[in-house]
């Protein structure tokens, strides 16, 4: 409970004419409630003994007034933190002050006392404490800002507070300024991490002079004052060689005096050391010698914690010697408990995916630390995406981020402003966005002004609720003419914007045509949002036709920019792909247990590791049959390089019991093939098996980036343009096509055919299609096309699935079949392999097994095949041209070879005649 002397010691100092008569609490000695009168000679005693006391143990710094050796701030607290000793203090000075009122200096003494035991009714002392600092006392202004600094977190509840923070950093600037110390370190500490001041490493060099140069604090200052004085110089110097901003006259007078500590042997030559590393490393104020660097951080790791970070950062990036990642994380993970960087450097190594495959919920662990804004700021963008993500004290990231914010640090008040704009329940907080975002966007931050405008109407982006208006912000009008100006400027979040207003018929008339018009012009600004809107809108016909195709292809570009969302809804398409099988293995199998292994979208069970079973059930029945039990196990251990954390026991065992027994017994066998597994494959999963794959994974390293939409479904990019320009194509290609209608006689036919079969070699895929379609039927065209020729041009359209071609398989079919009658088989056998060889698409296991399928009904299709790999050698072929086993042997024969040369070869040579007719046209 509040003591009660306070009440009457405020009331007493306020007419300053209060005699020591009222009970105290607690005190040393108290006035004698009796009618006795006190022994006199005693009374001065104890009020002697209680001043003596109170100088010692609370002189105030730069009081003139002190009787003592000024005691600092953190001085007052016992060593032992045994606050007994600290309430016995200030009773004594409570009764020095009540019985010595003519000594001024003992109110202040008693005060800061009070202010460090921080005891509830501390708050009816602010105003003693207010008035002597605006009075000028450099201890009552720092005590204001103590004040502050410990009830900043006090609940909103309690009201108004009585220090605002404009208040204490204004108090604690004046403190500062007149020397003040413990002031001048508060500032130091605030400069160099923060939170309440923007970190800012010139006006750290700038407050560490100002130490050197404060005044004396009082008669003899004490050890503390002069080591803290004589630690600037240094300070200074390690700031100026390892932050930013510094001029190379100032890094050379700083890295002569950091070379000398390092040199030294002294307490502080460790910090020293690793200034002098860095600069080294960086070349400030001497020359960069980043091999000298590294070796001086290997000798030093072994028994220096801190040299850890900047080893393995250049460890990882390969500065001054070879790349070597995964000692960079060894190095890391012991010492994250006891060095602060290595968090931050660690989390960073598991995101990038560069040596190990990415970790996302390690990641976002490692991130959590809410003394580092920037790790903090990088964990509230990760878990943008990754909202299923609970992390612990989410409050301490919300008050790091708000704390940035205010202190004017970039990037702090978005990032917090998206987070709480986001789906994830832990931080959803619409209407504290957008207060955050309202002064941002006045000052002229765009990012900040769309992000108000975008959530003016709430529930804009959702599909059960109605949008509904807020009142304050920006109105229709405004709303209106921002887009406008937006547009203009070319901004895709103004197309974005209009396109969800228009979706959702408010401020504009409901227009879907128009949205998804406008979600494209986004889209090609670049909003990776605009591009997941777009896809949907491709797979449910909003305005436009719907197309499996053009889906694919928003959400591909999507998720290749980094969207979890439209990576889950590439992974989530593929069951349903069976028909226009426009889709990978990667993408179906591979992404959608990688997804799962990171936690996302994980529901019910599966958000503690199990569930498996039901969130990835269908995966393996549909369009992944096509490829072959061999692939689709290769596809899933795929997903625990690409997402490692799958390897936690818990979720392995589920997804373990996910999986068909044959796919099972399929990575067993792979495992034991490869050295890594000692036992039988039964497909049982055990505990050995699964440490296989964990083996497995780690010596097989992160998978690599899916290559660019090459990928099976992917429309064939156009030929290179230094091999011709795209006009010269189309003006050959309209007048090929032009003659070829118009073709009366035998001669114009063939000389048309031959032409078309120019441009197919060169890749057009609608010449090549005219051909493919016609030729079973057209003896004109098996007279200027032959087998081979027509088997690649029919392989690249089963795999490119351009618009317009309907049903090619079936065509192929009939080509195969009339090849067979006219015994020219083997042809097609070769020409098979050639094209595996020089189309990446067709080395993918379920676009090959897909295509295959269709060789299957065609006569003799299958054994040219076969016939066609014995004769190249291809090892490990099956008994049939089609079957798993030949097909897996052809992709690997394939990746072995690399590219026959047959295809470019033809398209160069396509090429030259191309031109040269369009060159004979233009005369």
């Amino acid at each position: 409970m509040f003591r009660p002397v306070h009440v009457l010691i405020l009331s007493c100092l306020a007419v300053l004419a209060c005699l020591a008569t009222a009970p105290l609490a607690g005190g040393a000695f108290a006035a004698q409630a009796s009618s006795d009168k006190p022994d006199d000679a005693a009374k001065k005693a104890a009020l002697a003994e209680a001043i003596n006391t109170c100088d010692r143990g609370a002189s105030v710094p730069l009081d003139p007034e002190a009787k003592a050796p000024p005691v600092q701030y953190g001085a007052l607290f016992p060593f032992d933190m045994n606050l007994s000793k600290l309430k016995d203090l200030a009773d004594k000075c409570q009764a020095a002050m009540l019985g010595a009122p003519q000594e001024k200096r003992l109110t202040l003494q008693w005060l800061r006392v009070e202010v460090a035991l921080d005891q509830p009714g501390l708050t009816l002392l602010l105003p003693q404490v207010k008035l002597l600092a605006d009075g000028g006392s450099p201890e009552a202004n720092f005590l204001l800002y103590e004040f502050y600094s410990v009830h900043r977190r006090d609940s909103a509840d309690a009201g108004a507070p009585p220090v605002t923070r404009a208040m204490a950093l204004d108090a604690l600037q004046k403190a500062g300024t007149a020397g003040h110390l413990t002031a001048l370190l508060t500032l130091l500490r605030q400069y160099t991490d923060g939170p309440l001041l923007r970190r800012d490493a010139r006006k750290l060099v700038e407050t560490a002079q100002r130490v050197i140069d404060a005044p004396v604090q009082g008669q003899s200052p004490g050890e503390w004052d002069s080591q803290f004085r004589a630690a600037m110089p240094l300070s200074i110097a390690r700031t100026t060689l390892t932050a930013d901003g510094f001029t190379s006259d100032e890094q050379q007078k700083a890295f002569h005096a950091v070379e000398t500590d390092s040199q030294a042997g002294t307490n502080g030559s460790g910090r020293s050391a690793l200034a002098y590393i860095k600069a080294l490393r960086l070349g400030r104020g001497t020359q960069q010698d980043a091999a000298k660097a590294r070796q001086l951080l290997e000798a030093r790791a072994g028994q220096d914690d801190d040299a850890i970070p900047m080893l393995a950062d250049m460890l990882a990036k390969g500065e001054g010697g070879p790349v070597d990642g995964k000692r960079a994380i060894a190095l890391l993970r012991p010492v994250t408990k006891n060095v602060a960087e290595a968090r931050p450097m660690l989390a960073g190594l598991l995101l990038d995916g560069k040596f190990v495959g990415r970790q996302p919920r390690a990641a976002i662990q490692l991130l959590n630390a809410p003394w580092d804004l920037d790790a903090s700021i990088r964990l509230a963008d990760l878990l943008l995406d990754y909202d299923g993500v609970q992390v612990d004290y989410p409050d301490l990231l919300v008050e790091r981020l708000s704390d940035g914010a205010d202190a004017g640090e970039p990037g702090a008040a978005l990032a917090l402003a998206r987070l709480e704009l986001s789906d994830n329940q832990q931080f959803k907080s619409e209407d504290q966005a957008r207060a955050m975002l309202k002064p941002l966007a006045d000052g002229g931050d765009r990012d900040a002004l769309w992000l108000y405008a975008s959530t003016q109407y709430a529930n804009l982006d959702s599909t059960s609720y109605r949008p509904s208006r807020r009142e304050d912000g920006l109105s229709d009008d405004q709303l209106k003419a921002l887009i406008d100006q937006g547009q203009a400027k070319k901004e895709p979040q103004a197309y974005l914007l209009q396109a969800k207003l228009l979706r959702r018929g408010v401020v504009y008339p409901q227009d879907d045509a128009k949205a998804t018009a406008m979600l494209i012009n986004a889209a090609n600004l670049g909003s990776v949002e605009a591009m997941v809107l777009l896809g949907d809108a491709y797979d449910n016909g909003l305005g436009v036709d719907k197309s499996p195709r053009e889906r694919l292809h928003a959400w591909r570009e999507a998720a290749r920019l980094g969207s979890l969302k439209a990576k889950s809804k590439l992974a989530n398409a593929f069951t349903f792909d069976s028909f226009d099988r426009l889709m990978t293995l990667r993408e179906g199998i591979t992404d959608r247990i990688a997804l799962y292994n990171d936690g996302v979208g994980r529901m019910g069970a599966g958000v503690f590791g199990g569930g498996a079973d039901i969130e990835l059930s269908g995966l393996f029945s549909g369009p992944a049959s096509s490829a072959g039990t061999a692939a689709v196990a290769a596809a899933v251990m795929d997903a625990f390089r690409e997402a490692p954390a799958g390897l936690e026991e818990e979720n392995l065992v589920g997804i373990g019991k996910a999986l068909p027994d044959e796919i099972r017994v399929a990575i067993e066998t792979t495992l034991k093939n490869e050295g890594f597994y000692a036992g039988e494959p039964k497909g049982y999963f055990g505990p050995d098996a699964r440490k296989a794959l964990a083996d497995w994974v780690d010596a097989k390293g992160p998978l690599a980036d899916a290559p660019g939409p090459q990928a099976a479904g992917a429309q064939q990019a156009a030929p290179a343009t230094d091999l011709l320009a795209g006009e010269i194509l189309n003006r050959v290609r309209d007048k090929v096509f032009t003659q070829a209608q118009a073709a009366k006689t035998e001669k114009q036919k063939l000389a048309s055919i031959k032409q078309l079969d120019m441009l197919a070699r060169y890749g057009d895929l609608p010449s090549r299609w005219a051909l493919v379609r016609n030729y079973h039927q057209a003896k004109a065209i098996r007279a200027i096309v032959t087998p081979d020729q027509v088997t690649r041009y029919a392989l690249d359209l089963l795999v490119s699935k351009p618009d317009g071609v309907d049903k090619p398989e079936f065509e192929f079919i009939f080509d195969l079949t009339q090849i067979a009658k006219e015994r020219k088989s083997r042809a097609v056998g070769s020409a098979t392999l050639q094209a595996i060889r020089d189309d990446p698409r067709l080395q993918d296991p379920l676009t090959l097994g897909a295509i295959m399928e269709q060789f299957a009904y065609a006569p003799d299709a299958c054994s040219s095949v076969l016939d066609a790999a014995r004769k190249a050698g291809v090892a490990g072929i099956g008994a049939d041209g089609c079957d798993e086993e030949t097909r897996t042997a052809l992709i690997a024969y394939a990746k072995d070879k690399g590219a026959s040369g047959t295809d470019a070869a033809a398209r160069k040579a396509a090429a030259e005649e191309i031109k040269t007719l369009d060159a004979q046209a233009a005369k």
